[in-house]
């Protein structure tokens, strides 16, 4: 059994503290300070709603004054709550020393005219156990953290005990619950309150952003490969406490401290820091881009320059003596009232872009092309294709097709990254680079076009998990690929070990493990599902690996379809030790799924209808994601091969790209919406018009479905797409 989560050893007090509050108000609506009031009730937080909350006094006086203004006329127990959330507010708070949290405390209670209860339990100790900086972002915006904790606190106390005790039975329900209120997505008591109700489960730090660093650090390539900065707060949770108890059994302790170092020192940057200076002391790091959609990196790598190829109208930088005269020529030309960032990004070309200067090359968002240095200074070339603004480059490493960051980044066409805030991710860019080696590369995986680290890294996710998920936008290739690394895994091409089914919303348990069928003879008959069959099978041969493979996971209601097999599915539930009698079975016949049995489950990320997989899904599964394959060399190499014409290759490749780039930055799409490239693998011979049929046929209506409510939007880029 896996040991419970711990955070902090120092935090026990305040734990016990957080405990009594949830008891005496969280659950009976009691008082802390004085045992016989009833002051966490709806009736006070609805009257704190209406006359306090909703008459906001956005005038110049002190937060004390104005709330006093604001209180006055309200019953005492609305004020005596309003002091006890005021406690609240204060209890994990460190920075803040105890005496002032009680002058804060004692001074709204002193508006309601009864005795203050200066010697209460909650006045005393508990005081001093907060533990945390969070700093102005929390301290000074008090006002909006406590207007939506008496938000929360009115709807939580409409409910009745039997459905308070019901969301609180599951953390992860609850947490569920709790993101649905107003304001969750901002406040920090958000996280303040889930620490309190659930110590085990969520860590103690009130910064989202913190717990996204955390996560995207520490997780290795065995968990999950969503995109953190987009993912919902609960999950972000549900990952730091998977990472929690891992980090806990690997250095067997009873507790991390993402706050002490050495743990601190990663996940904030310090370490990356320390590596990126040993590693090019004094340069400055600038990512650039090689024109839209990365079109004149070929031309950088083969003539060995850098160029910015953006307003050519600006002329020679030379003739500029500050970044203002750039900025006034650009708003001149039309660029826009106030184009700083154009400005900016050819100043630092010109006047800090220095010799010895190191240089990544980027596609898009987040694509890695490869890295070099500066090796001369600024000169003017109007006549180059790639763009006037020239800078000689030594290229170092030129990768034979793009590596997908795990980190987004800036469409900016260049970014100065020598900030501490760019460490961490700089550090991964150059491990990323320069550790691409295949690890073990088979004749069954030669056809698809995934990098050979991605497969290393499927392959052994699959192999420690026994569960993976590859995800994807349509085209990309998940069934084919699927196919291929079952082989891979298995040693051979050989179907007999391999079993593929499709879930659907109708798939229930009974089609998947076990059900009582009908007979012709109108009586029933206990049959065994396709799952059941297929590891019964496996058992017979324990020395052959098996792959079931599960196309469009995410469509079944999993839950129902997996049943008690959600536990057995488990990487270290395998085998008979952990064997349970089946829902619809004789109670003495045991079931355990085999250690040979592999599932391999196949997920589309642009079905707008599928709700997100369940979390007790997502902890038993590893997650990687496949990215269209246009503009890389291995398919562009492979369209070659093939009877497409050349300008139809290039075309493919460069429109497509181009699409994609405008998928990713729709706020209403984004990456897991994007164009595969499968939907132009040719089977037989193909041309123009194949090309105009899969394009009429297949792409138009996937475009129009995307931009359902923007049909001019659908026209232009199917234009576009034309030959």
């Amino acid at each position: 059994m896996k040991k419970e989560f711990k955070q902090f050893e120092k935090n026990t007090q305040l734990i016990a503290t957080a405990s009594k509050w949830k008891d005496i108000c969280f659950l009976k609506q009691g008082s802390l300070l004085v045992e016989d009031l009833k002051l966490w009730t709806h009736e006070n937080f609805d009257v704190l709603r209406s006359r306090v909350i909703s008459n906001d006094d956005k005038g110049s006086a002190s937060f004390e004054e104005k709330l006093k203004q604001q209180l006055s006329g309200v019953s005492s127990d609305a004020i005596c709550l309003w002091a006890e959330i005021t406690w609240l507010f204060y209890l994990i708070v460190g920075s803040v020393t105890k005496e002032y949290k009680f002058s804060r405390i004692q001074t709204v209670w002193s508006w309601s005219e009864r005795p203050f209860p200066s010697e209460s339990w909650a006045l005393a100790e508990a005081l001093e156990h907060g533990n945390i900086s969070p700093g102005q972002g929390f301290l000074g915006n008090q006002w909006f953290e406590l207007k939506y904790l008496i938000e929360l606190m009115f709807n939580w106390t409409n409910y009745s005990d039997s459905d308070q005790n019901e969301k609180l039975s599951d953390p992860w329900n609850f947490a569920k619950w709790l993101d649905s209120q107003t304001g969750s997505d901002k406040r920090m008591l958000r996280h303040a309150i889930l620490h309190f109700l659930f110590p085990n489960h969520f860590f103690d730090g009130v910064s989202q952003n913190h717990k996204r660093r955390m996560v995207e650090t520490f997780r290795n390539s065995t968990e999950q490969t969503v995109d953190i900065w987009r993912a919902d707060l609960s999950e972000v949770d549900y990952l730091l406490h998977e990472i929690s108890l891992r980090l806990q059994k690997e250095h067997r302790a009873d507790y991390i401290n993402f706050y002490l170092d050495p743990f601190k020192k990663i996940w904030d940057g310090t370490e990356d820091e320390e590596w990126l200076k040993h590693r090019f002391q004094n340069a400055t790091v600038w990512i650039v881009a090689p024109g839209h959609g990365a079109q004149f990196w070929q031309d950088f790598t083969e003539s060995g320059f850098v160029r910015l190829g953006y307003h050519e109208e600006v002329g020679d930088l030379n003739l500029y003596d500050t970044q203002n005269e750039i900025n006034d020529r650009l708003r001149d030309l039309g660029v826009g009232n106030n184009p700083v960032m154009s400005s900016l990004a050819l100043w630092q070309f010109r006047h800090q872009m220095k010799p010895g200067d190191i240089l990544i090359a980027k596609q898009g968002i987040g694509r890695l092309l490869g890295w070099g240095r500066v090796t001369g200074e600024y000169c003017y070339d109007p006549e180059n294709r790639a763009g006037p603004h020239v800078r000689n480059a030594s290229w170092h490493l030129v990768l034979d097709q793009p590596i997908q960051h795990p980190s987004r980044i800036t469409s900016k066409t260049l970014t100065h990254a020598s900030r501490p805030v760019w460490s961490k991710w700089l550090r991964q860019a150059f491990n990323l680079m320069e550790d691409d080696t295949p690890n073990g590369n088979d004749d069954f995986l030669k056809d698809i076009f995934v990098l050979p680290k991605q497969l290393n890294r499927i392959q052994q996710a699959l192999a420690s998990r026994k569960n993976l998920i590859l995800q994807g936008p349509p085209g990309v290739g998940k069934t084919f690929i699927a196919q291929r690394i079952a082989y891979c895994l298995i040693g051979k091409k050989d179907s007999s070990q391999i079993k593929m089914v499709q879930f659907h919303q109708s798939y229930s348990y009974e089609d998947f493990v076990q059900g009582w069928r009908p007979t012709k003879d109108g009586g029933f008959v206990l049959r065994d599902g396709v799952f059941l069959k297929f590891c019964q099978l496996a058992a017979q041969h324990p020395q052959k690996k098996f792959v079931f493979i599960i196309d469009e996971i995410n469509r079944g209601n999993l839950s129902r379809i997996f049943g008690e097999l959600l536990m057995l599915i488990e990487a270290d539930k395998r085998g008979s030790d952990y064997s349970l009698a089946l829902t619809h079975g004789n109670p003495d016949d045991l079931f355990s799924i085999p250690e040979n049995v592999y599932i391999l489950g196949l997920m589309n990320t642009a079905d707008r209808s599928l709700a997100i997989v369940d979390y007790a899904l997502r902890r038993r599964f590893a997650f990687e994601t496949l990215s269209p394959a246009f503009q890389t060399d291995r398919f562009r190499d492979y369209l070659n091969d093939s009877v497409l014409d050349d300008s139809l290759v290039e075309h493919i490749n460069k429109k497509f790209a181009q699409l994609n780039h405008e998928i990713c930055n729709d706020k209403d799409l984004g990456e897991g919406f994007q164009i595969g490239h499968s939907y132009f693998v040719p089977e037989e011979d193909a041309d123009e018009a194949w090309y105009s049929n899969v394009l009429d046929t297949q792409i138009a209506p996937l475009l129009q479905e995307y931009w359902f409510d923007r049909p001019e939007k659908v026209k232009e880029e199917i234009d576009k797409l034309k030959l």
